[in-house]
Formats: structure tokens, sequence, C-alpha cells
């Protein structure tokens, strides 16, 4: 494939070190937060600010869109999650028992899952409480819903704990155990995989639901970075300045070796899927966006394709939906709407 990075259509500055960053499903705004605490709700074309909302003490941390793109959520380190609609209008909020570091939206749009400390929240769409499960074993490092709706995990120490929505009981329906911390989880896109990155530099995997579980180690520090392709057969996953590609087409990984790149000089902050396509986005402390297609095979060399460098550090990516434009966050309260050229 052949693709580089344009240029710099417009950008938009906060207050301090860009730490979360959103678009619409439909791809007309971006929510953008700091750990200024300032929020902004921003058109994607031009990059107009149409409405400021509510400051987070401390600094902002997450946002989610639901998929309807008429809600969208942003938490703090002041542990509120305060739930608005499009138009930037505050509808409800939440609080919980640590920083408000994690947002899941439920695939069917209903509900809202909030992390904080060892608390996860259930809300309706307008943030209204469902549901408190106060019995997570250690803090919460991240929420992920089933792609059908039916189960909300919370990954910690000791594994990811499974909830049903719509049971009364607070207690998990089911644990993927794993005697470690788990930092970030990724679920594909089919369903069938639940990866998660963990402190002792290993990538932890279990196939749903069947319980058949893996673990790829050998990495030379903790993953807390990693996304499945649309197509559910790449799974990315950075450590410190690497990059790796997993294969899990058919069987799954298991007794194979990863692609790999490397072309960041400093940690990588955060990647990003193309939506639907086959190229991935990565941003890192050392300023650099890089843009690469997806391994052919197993065991590959990656080289990137187009590669841009600045003086401030990336703190995340996102892509517009139409899978042609980029959003890029700076370690400076930068924000970037660039474009993909082929």
């Amino acid at each position: 494939m052949s693709a580089r990075l344009g240029h710099v259509d417009w950008q938009l500055q906060l207050g301090d070190y860009l730490s979360a960053l959103a678009v619409s499903p439909d791809g007309d705004l971006l929510v953008a937060g700091s750990l200024a605490g300032d929020v902004g709700l921003v058109e994607t074309e031009g990059g107009a600010v149409v409405a400021k909302l509510h400051d987070h003490a401390l600094g902002a941390l997450a946002i989610d869109w639901s998929p309807d793109g008429e809600r969208l959520v942003v938490g703090g380190q002041d542990a509120v999650a305060r739930v608005y609609d499009r138009q930037g209008a505050e509808l409800g909020a939440v609080t919980t028992d640590g920083w408000a570091d994690r947002l899941a939206w439920s695939p069917t749009d209903d509900l809202l899952a909030v992390a904080g400390g060892r608390q996860l929240v259930l809300t309706d769409r307008n943030g209204g409480v469902v549901r408190r499960h106060d019995d997570v074993a250690s803090t919460i490092t991240d929420v992920v819903w089933a792609t059908n709706g039916r189960r909300v995990g919370a990954a910690a120490y000791g594994g990811i704990a499974w909830y049903d929505p719509d049971d009364d009981d607070t207690l998990p329906r089911r644990f993927h155990r794993w005697k470690g911390s788990l930092l970030a989880v990724a679920l594909s896109p089919d369903g069938k995989w639940a990866c998660a990155g963990a402190q002792d530099a290993s990538i932890h995997i279990w196939k749903l639901w069947s319980g058949d579980e893996l673990a790829m180690s050998g990495y030379f520090s903790k993953i807390e970075h990693l996304a499945f392709s649309a197509d559910s057969r790449w799974l990315a996953c950075s450590c410190l300045e690497l990059l790796t590609w997993w294969d899990f087409f058919g069987k799954g990984p298991r007794d194979t070796a990863p692609a790999s790149g490397e072309f960041h000089t400093k940690a990588i902050a955060s990647l990003a899927w193309q939506p639907d396509g086959e190229l991935l986005v990565t941003g890192g402390a050392d300023g650099r966006v890089v843009l690469w297609d997806a391994p052919s095979r197993q065991a590959q060399t990656v080289r990137p394709l187009d590669a841009d460098q600045s003086v401030a550090g990336v703190s995340g990516v996102v892509w517009h939906p139409d899978g042609a434009r980029l959003f890029v966050g700076r370690d400076d309260g930068t924000v970037e709407h660039r474009s993909i050229e082929d």
C-alpha cells in the first residue's frame, strides 16, 4: 500500500499535556481534554470550539462516545465522570472511589461502564447509576464490553472479572485469571479473543468463551498499548520503542513469531488502526508520528510508510472514521488535524 502523512490542516491549543482525545462516530466532532483539566468539544472541520465542557480538577483522563454518537462521557482525576449530549449539555455525573480513568459504552448504547479505583459503576445513557460493583480485588486498569454487549469485563491484578449487566447479583459471572497485573485489554472485533498487556512484560490471551489461554513473553518491559485490526487478524502492540504484530488468522498466534518494526527513538505512547483499513499509526514521546502498513506474513520486519517529526512528544493518536484523516495530541497541549495522502 502507498500512503503518506499529509500536511497539518489545523491546530488547537489546550492548557497542558493532551491526555484524552476521541472522535464522534459520524466524524463531525472531536473531544479533547488536558491535564490542566480543560475539555473542549471541537468541530473536526476547521477546529472551531463549539462548547467548553466542565473542568476536571487535576486533569481529564478519559473520553468515550456512545456508538450512536448522541452521548459522550469524560472522566478525570477528580473521581467524576460526566455525561453530555452532542451539543455539550451536561446530562448527569457519576462519582467513583478513585480516578475515573476507564470508560466504555456498551455496543447496544444503553449502558455506560465507569471504573475508578476498585469500583465498577454501570449507568444509563444519562449517567444515572444502575449498579455499583464494589468487589473488584484491586484497582481496575481497563474496562471492555463483549461485542454483543452481554458482558462487561474489568481488568485488574489477578485477571479479568466479567459481569452480566442484566443480573441483579453484583458478583462477577466469569473470571479469566492471571497471576499478575493486567494494564490494558483489547477484544477482537469478531468477539473471539481477549488480549491483555501485563506488567510482567507479557501478553496474555484468552479465547472467548472456551477459556483456552496462552501467553507471549520475551518483551523487555510492560505492555500498555495494544489494538486489533478491523478484520481481527493482527494484534498490534508496543513495548517502549518496539512495535509488534501478532497474527490471529486461523487458530491464533500460538507457536508463531510476530512481525516487528522499529522507528521510534523513545517509547510509543499511542497506536491506532485505520477504521476498516490496514494502516496503523503510532505516536511517540520522541515527537514522531509514524504510518505503517499491516504485515503480509508472520516474523516479517516491517518498515514504515512515512513519518513526521515534531519537537513536542505525542500523547495520543486517533483516526477520523473516514480513515483519511488523523488527530494527534501532544504533550504541550496541541491538537493537530492532518490528512493521509495516497
